[in-house]
């Protein structure tokens, strides 16, 4: 049975083993998601699958990626690739990932093209992204997609308990946070400023929820040690917010982000009506595209608050 140690990715699996099975491999694919669901992972068991060796081993196995302090993929690593693609591989197959597929440039992309174009009938590419758009049409054209969904919070938790030996609480507040992605929920357990914020966000909410409009306006001064994370701090808090919506309305309480809170969000679900609520997740979605383009930082954050305090008082 093939991939067996890729965690999820259902259709990914379906598509990929119904060609290996039928002999009819493509010889170019997509592999399109998000960061951290796989994609590179699955590019290597395919890669061991048709090499028969694992794949770091075998010089028929070729990645491409962004050199050190660049922030690109280059033309001239592309023509370095291809000087190489129509030397006979020592396995029956020669296998190139092009990694981080949306940093090459659009030179690069064209110059990649005639290869896949006309590839020998032993080379595979496999270009990995989490943009497909940024991809050529043309490139798109001429080859196969296989879509990667987000992971699942099941899933991701079972990873974690199961590598790092977390209790069951822990790993799934990081899988709740990770939207799916096993590497973002893994960098969110060694974030300090992670637990740090979400705390801070807690108080907020609590001071919030106490109605009184200086504690209040002083809740912006608290946060601008945040200002490089402002959007991060600002979907904590909302998740905060939809949780306690969760709570009120009685609903599936496998949906809650904050499990290891459950305390404070029942108790903050007593204070907080669903209308005062959705009102103050449109506000702060409000503050999150002024922030994005490029509003002033304070002021944003104090407007935030005041309006906060209209919908609460």
């Amino acid at each position: 049975m093939y991939f067996e140690n890729i965690i999820g990715q259902v259709f990914a699996k379906r598509y990929i083993t119904n060609a290996l099975t039928k002999n009819m491999l493509n010889n170019a694919y997509i592999f399109e998601g998000i960061k951290g669901i796989g994609k590179m992972s699955f590019a290597k068991e395919l890669a061991n699958t048709l090499i028969g060796i694992t794949p770091e081993n075998s010089p028929d196995f070729i990645v491409i990626e962004k050199e050190d302090k660049s922030h690109r993929i280059k033309i001239e690593q592309i023509r370095n690739m291809k000087s190489g693609v129509y030397e006979k591989p020592i396995s029956d197959y020669k296998i190139y990932i092009i990694k981080d597929a949306h940093l090459m440039s659009e030179e690069a992309q064209n110059a990649i093209l005639k290869t896949i174009e006309e590839p020998p009938s032993y080379a595979i590419f496999i270009f990995i992204t989490e943009n497909l758009e940024s991809l050529l049409p043309t490139i798109r054209s001429r080859c196969d997609i296989v879509r990667f969904t987000p992971l699942k919070r099941e899933e991701i938790k079972l990873y974690l308990t199961d590598k790092y030996s977390l209790d069951d609480k822990s790993a799934l507040v990081y899988s709740a946070f990770s939207g799916g992605s096993i590497s973002r929920a893994e960098e969110l357990m060694n974030d300090s400023d992670f637990r740090e914020m979400r705390e801070d966000i807690q108080n907020c909410i609590s001071v919030i929820s106490d109605r009184n409009r200086m504690k209040i306006e002083f809740l912006a001064d608290g946060i601008e040690k945040y200002e490089k994370e402002i959007i991060n701090l600002l979907d904590i808090m909302i998740n905060y917010l939809r949780d306690i919506i969760i709570i009120k309305e009685k609903l599936d309480t496998d949906l809650i982000t904050n499990i290891d809170r459950i305390t404070f969000i029942e108790n903050m679900s007593r204070k907080i009506s669903c209308s005062q609520i959705a009102s103050i997740i449109d506000i702060i979605e409000d503050t999150k595209e002024k922030l994005r383009g490029y509003c002033s930082f304070k002021m944003s954050i104090q407007v935030m608050f005041l309006n906060i305090y209209e919908v609460i008082k």
